[in-house]
């Protein structure tokens, strides 16, 4: 099942995290890791939401690394999984930047280009260390690298 991705259509706005409820469909007040997805392919991020958020994870995406801060002064997350190659803000940069912010958070980085290795050379020279996934990465094997060391 987790082998399909169901596309949708992606909305104007970040995804909201949905409530977690009980099999009646109430409210319930089970805590879980807050992931911010981030990718400027809206397709991408909210794919990657949506399916944490179906595996127990409060998951928002965001499309840019200006959006993704804006995000995380909201949702306070305890992971981020960025996109590396992205206008403006890399994810190198938001990367650096939220880990500022939030020394708490988990900053994982994701990319399908080889273009990426110069920029986390540079991050890893200047002090910066992240994981770095390939991409696309199969949905089981994400849920299971953001639940070690969570």
């Amino acid at each position: 099942m987790l082998d399909q991705i169901v596309w949708l259509q992606s909305p104007t706005s970040p995804m909201p995290p949905p409530q977690p409820s009980d099999d009646h469909g109430r409210a319930t007040s089970r805590t879980s890791l807050r992931v911010l997805v981030v990718d400027d392919e809206r397709l991408i991020a909210d794919t990657v939401a949506m399916i944490l958020s179906q595996h127990g994870f409060s998951a928002v995406a965001a499309y840019s690394g200006e959006q993704a801060i804006e995000a995380a002064r909201a949702q306070q997350p305890d992971i981020v999984l960025s996109d590396v190659l992205m206008p403006k803000m890399s994810g190198v940069e938001l990367g650096i930047r939220l880990r500022s912010e939030y020394p708490q958070a988990r900053v994982l980085l994701f990319s399908g280009q080889a273009a990426t290795s110069e920029l986390m050379r540079k991050a890893h020279d200047d002090g910066h260390d992240f994981e770095l996934f390939p991409k696309p990465i199969h949905p089981e094997e994400l849920i299971a690298r953001l639940k070690t060391r969570a």
